[in-house]
């Protein structure tokens, strides 16, 4: 089994490291945007601004890499090196990092910058090595040099160190089952269980995957490393960012009696719909939808999907009866960002419950049973 084409589409965007200072910091724009989430810390502007330019020093100046004396005598096997990275990614958070990043932040704060030729200057300071400097630390003997640049810019290393420190939870490793491709010796994918505990002592156990592939040019290194080859690995992010709500672990309270569903859908231009009161797809639909987690809508969020329905593509399914379809018991709306609003009666997808965090994989699964039953054109 090759690795995922996602996979391969990033490594190869982010080998292109001949770019101009412009493109890295775009780049690095890019990467902060979508793993900074709504409900991280907020830093002042200048702070933010700052931080832009941190994964990008790397290639502007030469960071210091650990020295081969610091190897150790007796070399890792592959299985080792890949326990090594996950005990340090699965444990935390990491103290010593925050305080560096937040040393770190603290300067620029202070220090005002012009230009790009000021802004280079003060990454040479001892707060952004240091800072820098930690990610080697920790993981450079584990990783190629430019697999380590990647995971730095790409925050594929220390990636749930600021959601554990902002949502005061602590993160342990508690059991990992490593099996090396037998059709590609240098690849090797882990299951990792991990548990969150908050400060009541209350705890969450969370499964996810992990893939590794060696470099041949430089044994006993990783050359590319997928910290998300499944949904799992952004499902810990939404637990962690909503620990209370999964840790209550409300599910949808269907009460209604219905043989009957119905739904109508957009795609693009593309309007669907469609009925059946076959058991069997009623049950396949309503079992993928049925043990998400979920919360009640608030304001804000109702409001926001209310301007958002027109513009995006999503489904409703309306429980029914055979004998009466004109008669909605319960609506279930699904949104292409996938969120799924539960409501009794008819509902424009705007009140209700909501899941906690995205289900994607949830969304498309659903929207291809409903196609198995839509009316013909």
């Amino acid at each position: 089994m090759e690795p995922s084409k996602e996979f391969d589409e990033l490594f190869e965007e982010m080998k292109q490291v001949e770019r101009s200072n412009e493109a890295r910091r775009n780049t690095w724009l890019a990467i902060k945007e979508r793993t900074e989430q709504k409900k991280r810390r907020r830093f002042p502007a200048v702070l933010v601004l700052a931080a832009i330019a941190i994964a990008s020093y790397f290639l502007i100046t030469n960071v210091m890499v650990p020295s081969e004396t610091e190897q150790t005598a007796q070399p890792l096997t592959n299985e080792e090196v890949i326990m090594a990275v996950i005990e340090k990614e699965y444990n935390g958070p990491d103290m010593e990092l925050e305080r560096l990043l937040r040393a770190w932040f603290d300067l620029q704060s202070k220090t005002p910058t012009k230009n790009q030729e000021e802004y280079n200057k003060l990454q040479e300071s001892k707060e952004s090595t240091d800072y820098i400097n930690y990610y080697y630390k920790s993981f450079g003997e584990y990783f190629t040099k430019d697999m380590m640049e990647q995971a730095i810019s790409t925050v594929r290393v220390f990636k749930y160190n600021s959601q554990l420190i902002d949502s005061n939870l602590d993160m342990n490793l508690e059991k990992v089952q490593i099996k090396q491709d037998k059709d590609h010796p240098t690849i090797y994918r882990a299951t990792v269980e991990v548990s969150l505990t908050n400060n009541k002592g209350q705890k969450i156990f969370h499964t996810l995957k992990e893939e590794y592939i060696f470099s041949k040019t430089e044994p006993g290194k990783i050359g590319r490393y997928n910290g998300m080859v499944s949904p799992d690995g952004k499902h810990l992010y939404d637990i962690i960012l909503n620990f209370d709500a999964y840790f209550n672990n409300r599910k949808p309270s269907i009460d209604v009696s219905f043989d009957s569903i119905c739904f109508n859908g957009r795609t693009g231009s593309k309007q669907i719909n469609g009925c059946t009161a076959d058991s069997d797809q009623i049950n396949e639909i309503m079992d993928s939808i049925n043990a998400l987690p979920i919360q009640e809508v608030t304001e804000e969020e109702s409001n926001w999907r209310a301007e958002l329905l027109p513009q995006v593509d999503s489904f409703q399914i309306y429980l029914t009866n055979e004998a009466d379809q004109g008669k909605t018991l319960y609506t279930v709306t699904l949104y292409d960002d996938g969120k799924l609003v539960y409501a009794p009666g008819m509902d424009m997808g705007i009140t209700g419950d909501i899941t906690i965090g995205s289900h994607r994989d949830v969304y498309k699964k659903v929207i291809q049973m409903l196609h198995t039953f839509k009316e013909v054109e």
